[in-house]
């Protein structure tokens, strides 16, 4: 099957298997046969897809990427040291509320976006029903 393809420096391989009926054992042995033929470091995604018209035929497609192409060094995570903080923090003021702490709300959510607020608004005319209101305008 993949005795003519040199699979060694791809990193990426994608495989399809088309067939009719197949087992799980038949997909497992095409996984292992690609395995055999791929690098240790590639990353393989075997998939299988039904198709009655093949009836006994096996069809195998395989998408290889990342041939040719210098491996990509890994650089390790960089440790990120944070430096210990020295502040005269007051832990016991901690348990109150963070609203409580900071003296409460400044301004209300209405005013503070410009809209009005509630107690402002005049309900009245929504005591007439709004058939009566559009004939109105």
């Amino acid at each position: 099957m993949l005795e003519d393809i040199n699979l060694q420096g791809a990193r990426g391989i994608l495989v399809n298997i088309s067939a009719a009926d197949m087992g799980v054992a038949e997909f497992n042995e095409v996984g292992n046969i690609v395995h055999e033929f791929a690098s240790e470091d590639a990353i393989i995604k075997i998939g299988m897809a039904i198709d009655p018209t093949l009836g006994d035929e096996i069809k195998v497609t395989v998408v290889a990427t990342g041939m040719g192409a210098p491996p990509v060094a890994v650089k390790a995570p960089v440790k990120m040291m944070q430096k210990p903080t020295t502040s005269n923090a007051n832990y016991d003021e901690l348990d109150k509320p963070t609203v409580m702490r900071q003296g409460g709300q400044k301004e209300n959510r209405e005013t503070r976006f410009g809209a009005q607020s509630k107690k402002e608004i005049d309900l009245d005319y929504l005591d007439i029903p709004a058939f009566l209101r559009r004939q109105a305008d």
